[in-house]
C-alpha cells in the first residue's frame, strides 16, 4: 500500500475511495474498506482509503478531541491488511476544515479519477459537517462515480463505533474492545454480530 499526503500524488488511472476517520479500524470500518476494495476490483480501479492525520476535533475544538484508539501507523497497517492499494492521509488544518463538502468531493473526483465513493451511513464531512451520505449520492452523476453507502455494523450493544469502543476502553473492557478492533474474517465483517 502506498501512503500519500495529497491527492496530487496519486499515480493511478482510476480509483474507488473510502471516506472516513477510521480511528481504530473497527469491524464497521473494515466492512466499508472491504467494500471499497471489492468495488475497485470490479471497476478495474485502485482502492484509496481517505483519512486525516489527526482527529478533526483536535484542530477545531481541542478540549473535546477524543484520544486516538490507535496511532496512525497502526491504522495504516490495518488498511493494508484489508487490501487497500493507497492511503491518502490529508493533513487536517483549520483552512482545510473550511472546505465546502461539494468542493471536497469535486476535487477528489477529479484528482483521484474516482469511479466509486464508499461512505458509512452516518459519515459527515466538509465545512460545518454539511456533507453526508445523501450528498455523496446526490453528486454521483455530476462527478461521474457510483456511490455506495454502507450500513453500520451492530451487535447486542448497538452500533459499533469508535466512540463506543473508547467508552469500553475507559471502563476497562479491553477484551470486548479488542474483539471489535481485530481484523475480522471477511464474512464476519459483512453481517451483524450477535
Amino acid at each position: 500500500m502506498k501512503v500519500i499526503a495529497s491527492a496530487e500524488a496519486f499515480e493511478g488511472s482510476a480509483s474507488v475511495v473510502a471516506l472516513g476517520m477510521f480511528d481504530g479500524v473497527h469491524i464497521g470500518h473494515q466492512r466499508l474498506i472491504r467494500e471499497a476494495v471489492r468495488l475497485a476490483r470490479a471497476l478495474d480501479a485502485q482502492s484509496v482509503v481517505c483519512t486525516f492525520d489527526r482527529h478533526p476535533l483536535s484542530v477545531l475544538c481541542p478540549e473535546r478531541a477524543p484520544r486516538p484508539i490507535l496511532p496512525l501507523e497502526e491504522n495504516l497497517a490495518k488498511f493494508a491488511a484489508l487490501g487497500a492499494d493507497w492511503a491518502l492521509v490529508t493533513p487536517f488544518t483549520r483552512e482545510f476544515a473550511m472546505t465546502p463538502p461539494e468542493d471536497y468531493l469535486r476535487a477528489l473526483a477529479a484528482r483521484l479519477h474516482v469511479r466509486g465513493v464508499v461512505v458509512g451511513e452516518n459519515y459527515t464531512f466538509g465545512r460545518g459537517g454539511r456533507g453526508d451520505a445523501a450528498m455523496v449520492r446526490a453528486m454521483a452523476a455530476e462527478c461521474g462515480y457510483c456511490a455506495r453507502v454502507v450500513e453500520p455494523v451492530r451487535d447486542g450493544g448497538g452500533m459499533i463505533s469508535s466512540t463506543r469502543i473508547r467508552g469500553m476502553l475507559a471502563r476497562g473492557e479491553r477484551a470486548r474492545a479488542q474483539a471489535l478492533l481485530a481484523i475480522a474474517p471477511e464474512d464476519a465483517a459483512g453481517r451483524d454480530r450477535a
